[in-house]
């Protein structure tokens, strides 16, 4: 019997999940409402990219949340949406409104960051998970914002965070976990942290580390090497993944989420 019952890994070779549907819906009113919700009056380029990404993989209708700040940055168009700003020039809490009103639209959420660090937004963006019901990631800037409020939305099953090893360590201490995230803990060990972590916590986790991409949901683990999949340590981050896992889990509304994003890293 396996030290580790609850640990799997996959390759290219050897999918553990093959009933995930890749192909798009042949009309376009049955490939999904995308959200993504990102930017700042400093920067706006990963929502833009991330958009440009969303419509090539074939979703059916992607619409974009930005902040107000950037209206003289960026033509306006029918899938944009600016909502009231802070001071700062990110997403304000009066905003808050506008987001769950596109959110009842959307089959999926994307919160792809750049942000900011005002703590106005914080709490708009922590209030907003707590409402909303969609299926959501969250990522990059986005997971720092709302760690400190943790509280507010550790007890969402349908929330997957992409998170960097310091992202997950500075999240165990917010909520005071007695296990404890270290850089340079051995694989096994991250493993059983994640796996006990996950037991108590609903989130799905999704990390990087040691050439491992690792997906822990309810105690399961799954491990990929990322020379096996599409990515690169640079496309983990910059929005491919969070992509993919958007796209086949708007396709596949019925199937565990474990399943969709380890279909996505392959």
């Amino acid at each position: 019997m396996s030290t580790y019952p609850y640990w799997q890994k996959q390759t290219k070779a050897a999918p553990l999940f093959q009933g995930i549907d890749t192909n798009r819906p042949e009309q376009k009113q049955f490939a999904g409402h995308l959200l993504i919700i990102g930017g700042h009056s400093g920067s706006f380029f990963s929502v833009a990219n991330i958009t440009t990404k969303a419509l090539e993989q074939g979703i059916g209708t992607v619409r974009t949340i930005l902040p107000d700040s950037l209206k003289t940055r960026i033509p306006p168009t029918p899938e944009t949406i600016f909502v009231p700003s802070a001071a700062s020039g990110s997403i304000g809490k009066i905003a808050l409104p506008h987001l769950l009103a596109a959110s009842d639209q959307a089959d999926f959420i994307l919160v792809i960051g750049d942000l900011g660090k005002n703590a106005e937004t914080a709490t708009t963006l922590t209030e907003f998970l707590k409402i909303t019901n969609q299926p959501t990631l969250i990522t990059r800037d986005a997971i720092d914002l709302v760690t400190t409020d943790i509280t507010a939305w550790i007890d969402r099953s349908n929330l997957t965070i992409l998170a960097t090893l310091p992202q997950l360590q500075k999240l165990f201490r917010t909520i005071y976990y007695p296990k404890v995230i270290t850089l340079s803990m051995p694989m096994n060990q991250l493993v059983e942290t994640l796996h006990k972590f996950t037991l108590s916590y609903q989130p799905t986790i999704l990390t990087y580390y040691q050439n491992q991409i690792i997906v822990a949901k309810s105690g399961n683990i799954i491990t990929t090497e990322l020379s096996t999949t599409p990515y690169t340590p640079i496309t983990v981050w910059n929005g491919d993944l969070a992509t993919r896992i958007a796209r086949l889990s708007i396709w596949n509304p019925a199937s565990p989420v474990l399943e969709i994003i380890a279909a996505a890293l392959i």
